[in-house]
């Protein structure tokens, strides 16, 4: 006869497995695999451009975009958040340009959780390229930004489309920004300022093109190790044909740019595409810039001279440079800009709008953003988001370290329906949440408000918002109950519990 220990013993040899299997479904339902479904960010306008995307150290994205706002002639910026368990936060607007639209150009966070943001103004009197900041924590509050404060004149625009311009800084706050301007003639013109944003220096001139049919476009920043700048920018002429792509070095510490270096150039072929929208990152140990290039070898699956994704990489700080190369073979085509984000790993994930024609598979062209991760020297095979409508322009970041959210707008030539976006999670470590320093941004004195305080518990806006709108996060970005967690935790041990109590109850009878 079994006594009532041993019974005690294989009832819970029986228990426990069972319970241990059923706690490892409740744990896997709540992790994503692959990327999901992509869905429409709510809020934005059909004709929005794509946001640009900064993350913060405790697992929020902040989104910065221009578009109309109720009430208001002009467009303004318009900010908003979104996190992995929350999803989207209602769009408010934030800053105007002093007579007209506001251009968005480039956002910068820095160590102390201050926003630097930067715009251009309209055409006309008063153009030129503006800055205000606020603090991350209360960047959704209108009255939290410094008035725009006009820094770089003389912006120079080319066939009437936005100009281009970067912002980045170290941790000693010190910003510097980049724009294509005019002042001495069309190039790339820089400003930098010692004491976050408080001061400015005058606009002087990197790189000149000594001809009014070129003008740079889409210039990059990106902050490297030892406060070294790392700049990209490509050349076009006024034809939209894109001629040359660079490289420059800023270091904080001399105060000094390294002469312009030609990367690549367009090769006189016909139906040859020239270098354009270079992506650049700084991941602590190389510098990669991926752009689209026309395919200068013959022979290969893309024709010689369509546009294929290029790559190049330097290792010693921008000496030197090893590229360019084609490291997605199949893949051909231009939609707009590309992304590059770094994961806890320092492994570079690259994000690019192409296709592979049909031919290979005896099927149509299979479309849609690609994704490739850049780790030790080697791009990854490339996978794919299946998105619902043609996408065009991609942002990119990663968040915590192992969440990389992916926004797009649909190809302008297909339509106009607002922005989109999706997620994965990848298989690298989480970064730490660490919450956010509350400052005076016009004066950098630290506040006693508390930084962890939930958005709803902050001050109402002082920005006109539609009243009418319904923000609601995508079904797949919510994750469970946290008290469902915890009890569904729990509960494996209380069933454990109450069943040998229940067995000795019985044998005790």
């Amino acid at each position: 006869m079994m006594t009532p220990r041993k019974l005690i013993v294989v009832l819970g040899a029986f228990l426990v497995p069972l319970i241990s299997a059923a706690g490892g479904i409740q744990a896997q339902a709540s992790t994503v695999t692959g990327w999901a479904p992509d869905a429409r960010v709510p809020g934005y306008l059909d004709d929005t451009y794509t946001p640009f995307l900064l993350a913060d150290q405790t697992g929020v994205v902040h989104a910065f975009a221009s578009q109309s706002v109720s009430g208001v002639k002009d467009k303004a910026i318009v900010y908003r958040q979104w996190s992995l368990e929350g999803g989207w936060t209602r769009p408010v607007d934030i800053l105007i340009a002093p007579n007209g639209d506001a251009t968005l150009l480039g956002v910068h966070l820095d160590v102390n959780g201050v926003m630097h943001i930067i715009f251009e103004g309209p055409t006309g009197i008063g153009s030129g390229i503006y800055y205000s900041k606020a603090d991350a924590v209360v960047a959704d509050l209108a009255a939290s930004w410094t008035p725009p404060l006009l820094v770089g004149g003389g912006s120079y625009r080319l066939n009437s489309t936005s100009n281009s311009a970067a912002i980045t800084g170290d941790e000693q706050g010190n910003l510097v920004i980049i724009y294509s301007g005019n002042k001495d003639g069309p190039g790339v013109y820089y400003l930098t300022s010692p004491d976050a944003g408080e001061n400015w220096s005058e606009p002087s001139a990197i790189y000149l093109t000594y001809d009014y049919d070129l003008v740079p476009n889409t210039l990059r920043l990106a902050m490297g190790p030892n406060r070294q700048v790392r700049a990209a920018w490509s050349v076009v002429n006024t034809s939209a044909i894109d001629q040359v792509l660079y490289f420059a070095n800023y270091s904080m510490p001399d105060l000094r740019w390294s002469t312009p270096l030609n990367l690549d150039s367009r090769i006189e072929l016909p139906e040859y595409w020239g270098p354009s929208y270079p992506a650049l990152v700084d991941n602590g140990k190389d510098i990669i810039i991926l752009y689209n290039g026309g395919n200068p070898y013959a022979g290969q699956y893309v024709g010689q001279g369509r546009p294929v994704m290029r790559s190049m990489v330097s290792n010693d700080g921008g000496l030197s440079w090893t590229g360019p190369g084609n490291p997605f073979p199949l893949l051909n085509g231009r939609s707009g800009e590309h992304a590059l984000a770094t994961d806890s790993l320092r492994g570079v994930h690259g994000l690019f709008v192409m296709r592979i024609d049909t031919g290979l598979s005896g099927s149509n062209p299979i479309g849609g953003i690609w994704h490739s991760r850049y780790f030790d020297g080697l791009w990854g095979v490339p996978d794919r988001i299946v998105t619902s409508v043609a996408p065009h322009d991609v942002r990119a970041v990663v968040v915590q370290g192992n969440v990389l959210l992916v926004l797009w707008r649909e190809d302008p030539g297909d339509g106009m329906s607002g922005i989109w976006f999706s997620y994965s999670i990848l298989d690298v470590p989480e970064v730490a949440i660490i919450p956010l320093p509350l400052q005076s941004a016009s004066t950098g004195i630290s506040t006693n408000a508390d930084p962890t305080l939930p958005q709803s518990q902050n001050p109402p806006s002082a920005s006109p918002v539609n009243n009418n709108e319904v923000i609601l996060s995508a079904p797949s970005m919510q994750k469970s109950n946290p008290a469902l967690s915890i009890f569904a935790g729990a509960l494996p041990a209380i069933i454990l519990l109450f069943g040998l109590f229940a067995a000795y109850r019985l044998l005790k009878r």
